[in-house]
């Protein structure tokens, strides 16, 4: 007999299931999206790869300005590549427009809010989100063409703890990308 309160094997396997589907989906996995990789990791990493994910609607050069990005920054000790992913987490979740929540909890009026997700991001708009997670001051900008970002989008990177988390963001509604990654050798997550 199974204990209450745990989930019958099925539909443990269904949740299991649906969990990679979502995870593959969020990371930008699927038919719109190409990818290249690295034949090295960062330098000093333990990986042996890297691959950047080019969803259709990013520019041609955005995987090379990524790649040659990340072969920049410093390497992160075992105690910071932990804390990446928890810092990494906080920032997509501070960048969210949250939009469900809004809509179904918040009960604001979901035809507005969903107008407002819509709309373009922007520069300011970013810097105040990212003033909730981290007390460094964020790196916010229109992306440059040698950002690691694609074109026509919000480029932004900010020190949380000794980790680097940057990214890029089109709409309100959510981050594009959200990377965690070692500073550049000036210190900075973004280059000035």
């Amino acid at each position: 007999m199974t204990p209450p309160n745990t989930p019958h094997p099925t539909r443990r396997r269904r949740l299991a299931s649906w969990a990679a589907i979502v995870t593959v989906a969020l990371s930008g996995c699927g038919p719109a999206s190409t990818g290249t990789s690295a034949r090295q990791g960062a330098p000093g990493s333990s990986r042996s790869g890297v691959a950047c994910i080019r969803n259709s609607d990013a520019d041609a050069d955005y995987c090379d300005r990524f790649l040659a990005d990340l072969a920049r920054r410093t390497p992160l000790d075992p105690a910071q590549a932990r804390a990446a992913e928890t810092a990494r987490q906080s920032v997509a979740r501070a960048l969210s427009g949250n939009v469900l929540s809004r809509c179904n909890v918040e009960h604001e009026p979901c035809d507005a809010v969903m107008a407002w997700a819509e709309q373009p991001a922007t520069p300011e708009h970013v810097r105040s989100l990212l003033a909730t997670v981290s007390e460094n001051h964020p790196q916010v900008r229109l992306a440059r063409p040698d950002d690691p970002a694609v074109a026509d989008t919000v480029a932004f990177g900010v020190l949380v703890g000794q980790v680097c988390v940057y990214g890029y963001q089109r709409l309100h509604r959510d981050p594009d990308q959200v990377h965690a990654a070692g500073p550049l050798p000036q210190g900075t997550c973004l280059r000035p």
